[in-house]
C-alpha cells in the first residue's frame, strides 16, 4: 500500500527528532581562546572582492580583516534570520497537533538558538562589529517574516531561501583550502553550524514541498514574481555587503569597493552558482523563477 503524505511527514519528523536528540552546545564544546584575529575566517577566495586587482594588492593583514568583517556579516545574517523563525516557530508550538512536529519545532528553537548564542560569543571576543546600518536586514523582509501565514506556501518558501544561501557561504569554511589558515574556532563552528543546517534544511525542503503543492495553479503562477525577486534581493544583500563594511575592515576609503564587488565576475559567478541548487528546488515544487529555457 502506498505511504500516505500524513505517515511519510510522521516518518521524516521522527527521523529529524532522532538525529536532534543527541544535542551539542557550542557554548560548552568550541575552545574559544583559539579565536584567531591573524587566521582567515572565511577562505580568500570566498570573499566578495575575491581576484580584485586593487583588493589582491593590499596588505595580508588587510585581506585577512576583511574576511573577519564578511564573516561577521554573514553571522548578523543568521542573528537575523533565526530570529524571525524563532519566534514564528515558539508562537506555533501550542497551535500544531502532531506531537512529533511539535517536538521537530523545539529542537530547532534549542539548535537555532545556540547558533544565535554563539555568534555572539565570537563577535564579542573577537571585537568585530558591524554597525547597524551595514547588517544584511530589511525592514520589509522583517515585516513580511513575521506576517506571512505559518504554516503556508510563502513563508516557507522565504525559509529555504534565507538557510539555503546563508549554508552554502558557510560552507565555504571548513572545506579546506591549501596554504590558507583558517581560525580553528570559526573551522569549528562552521562545521557545527553546517551540521545542523542539513537537518533544518531537510525539514524546511519536505514542508516547502507540501505547502506549495497544495497552491492552486493560478495561485503559484501569480505568487512567482514574489519568490524571484525574494531570490535575487537577498543574494543581493547577503553577498554583496554595503560601502562602510569595507571602510569599517580598514579598506582605502578613496576606492568604491562595493562598487567592485558588483561588478567583480567571480563574485557573478559565486552568487549564481550558489543560488543555483534553491532555484532548481523552488523550480521542482512549482514555482517558477529563474531562467525558463
Amino acid at each position: 500500500m502506498p505511504e500516505t503524505l500524513a505517515s511519510a511527514q510522521t516518518r521524516l519528523f521522527k527521523r529529524l527528532n532522532a538525529s536532534s536528540a543527541p544535542y551539542v552546545d557550542p557554548l560548552a564544546v568550541l575552545r574559544w581562546e583559539s579565536v584567531a584575529m591573524d587566521a582567515w575566517w572565511l577562505p580568500p577566495d570566498a570573499l566578495s572582492l575575491a581576484g580584485i586587482a586593487e583588493f589582491e594588492a593590499l596588505p595580508l593583514a588587510v585581506r585577512r580583516r576583511l574576511s573577519h568583517h564578511e564573516f561577521a556579516y554573514l553571522l548578523e545574517a543568521g542573528l537575523w534570520l533565526e530570529s524571525l523563525f524563532i519566534q514564528r516557530l515558539g508562537g506555533a508550538i501550542d497551535r500544531e497537533p502532531d506531537p512529533e512536529r511539535r517536538r521537530y519545532y523545539l529542537n530547532e528553537i534549542r539548535e537555532e538558538a545556540g547558533h544565535s548564542l554563539m555568534f555572539l560569543e565570537l563577535l564579542g571576543r573577537a571585537g568585530v562589529r558591524i554597525p547597524a546600518a551595514a547588517r544584511p536586514r530589511s525592514a520589509a523582509a522583517t515585516a513580511l517574516g513575521r506576517l506571512l501565514p505559518f504554516p503556508g506556501a510563502l513563508f516557507w518558501t522565504v525559509t529555504v531561501i534565507g538557510e539555503e544561501l546563508g549554508d552554502r557561504l558557510n560552507r565555504m569554511v571548513p572545506r579546506g583550502v591549501e596554504d590558507v589558515i583558517v581560525s580553528a574556532v570559526v573551522y569549528h563552528m562552521a562545521r557545527l553550524h553546517a551540521r545542523d543546517e542539513a537537518r533544518h534544511i531537510a525539514h524546511t525542503r519536505a514542508v516547502c514541498a507540501e505547502a506549495v503543492r497544495r497552491l492552486a495553479p493560478w495561485q503559484r503562477l501569480a505568487l512567482s514574481p514574489v519568490v524571484a525577486m525574494a531570490v535575487a534581493q537577498y543574494a543581493r544583500r547577503l553577498c554583496y555587503p554595503p560601502r562602510v563594511l569595507y571602510l569599517g575592515a580598514g579598506l582605502p576609503p578613496q576606492t568604491d569597493w562595493g562598487a567592485l564587488a558588483r561588478a567583480n565576475p567571480a563574485r557573478r559567478a559565486f552568487v549564481a552558482q550558489a543560488t543555483a541548487p534553491t532555484i532548481e528546488f523552488l523550480r521542482s515544487v512549482g514555482w517558477r523563477v529563474g531562467d525558463e529555457r
